[in-house]
């Protein structure tokens, strides 16, 4: 558990947390889905920024009860503008960008290779045995 806020802005996904609260209050499953941490990883995290005074959960006014959704305060905001400033907000965004775009991608070979054209003409660019690995394991899943 960080004792401090440096502590706590050198801990593995603090500063996405920040940072994608600066501009509007986030809920929890939005938070885990952008930024690629498990779940138990931004629960602890987030409780972190709850004990530093960093984010307040938001009060749904329609149930008068604590929802699942979190908003920076005044210190949290504080840092991100320093982050900001130092150009890391902007950076961090685009390597969230950059993540969308490897992972669009990998969805995008991953049909490729199950494509029956590619598996064969990946199983014929060896000049030894085509289809099959030193250990004789089939490494790309095309059979004439």
């Amino acid at each position: 558990m960080a004792d401090t806020v440096r502590e706590y802005c050198t801990s593995r996904g603090a500063l996405g947390v920040l940072i994608l609260l600066y501009s509007d209050p986030q809920r929890f499953t939005d938070l885990a889905e952008m930024l690629h941490i498990s779940d138990s990883t931004l629960t602890y995290r987030l409780a972190e920024a709850r004990d530093l005074g960093l984010v307040t959960p938001e009060i749904d006014e329609q149930e008068t009860s604590v929802g699942d959704q979190y908003r920076l305060s005044e210190r949290g905001a504080l840092i991100v503008k320093k982050l900001d400033r130092l150009g890391v907000t902007h950076a961090y965004r685009s390597m969230l960008d950059m993540h969308q775009q490897v992972e669009n991608g990998r969805s995008d070979l991953d049909e490729w290779l199950d494509d029956e054209d590619t598996k064969r003409k990946l199983a014929r660019c060896s000049d030894q045995d085509p289809y099959v690995d030193p250990f004789g394991e089939d490494v790309t899943g095309y059979s004439e």
